[in-house]
């Protein structure tokens, strides 16, 4: 079920951004032949980070294909939505997104959907980092596949909540950070 990805493909992660596959290793393990790739942070920072994870973690390792143009527009549209759903909208699937562990993008848009409409208090702390992770991943890859900046990116997810809906001031918090950092 799982496909084999190409040395110079990118990935995307909610923590640590695009990632390209550097290199594809192959090994023998318990008798078998197992693939890993090889991932390097496109955007490098001070510790030359480097992943090599197996060919059968990298989705559930949190590592995917970017969205398309128009996934990333209907999980905007998505986000004008007044009700929370448990499934998300139907967009055109992209390369990788036969597999449900595609839809990363989408379970993060649902969970600033969801915290958004929540009457969440600051001291919930387990609640706020999932916010907060939740705003740095979508923001990070939507100015990647829009091609814009972080922080436009992030105001194009304010607008897009706040066309149905008062949002939740931690909520709009979690957004102005997502962008900076």
């Amino acid at each position: 079920m799982t496909k084999t990805l190409s040395v110079g493909d990118l990935l995307y992660h909610s923590v640590h951004g695009l990632c390209c596959i550097k290199e594809i290793i192959k090994e023998k393990e318990a008798g078998k032949e197992k693939l890993r790739y090889a991932l390097v942070p496109k955007l490098f920072s001070q510790m030359k980070l480097r992943f090599v994870i197996g060919a059968d973690d990298v989705y559930a390792s949190g590592f995917h294909t970017p969205v398309s143009l128009k996934e990333a527009n209907a999980i905007l549209e998505y986000l004008t939505r007044s009700q929370v759903t448990a499934t998300p909208l139907k967009a055109e699937p992209t390369t990788l997104n036969v597999f449900a562990e595609k839809n990363q993008t989408w379970a993060l848009a649902q969970s600033l959907l969801s915290c958004s409409r929540d009457e969440m208090q600051a001291k919930e702390q387990k609640k706020r980092q999932t916010l907060h992770r939740s705003a740095k991943g979508l923001v990070r890859e939507l100015a990647f596949v829009f091609e814009i900046t972080a922080q436009e990116a992030a105001e194009k997810i304010r607008k897009s909540l706040e066309r149905t809906l008062k949002v939740n001031s931690l909520v709009l918090s979690a957004l102005e950070s997502a962008h900076e950092s």
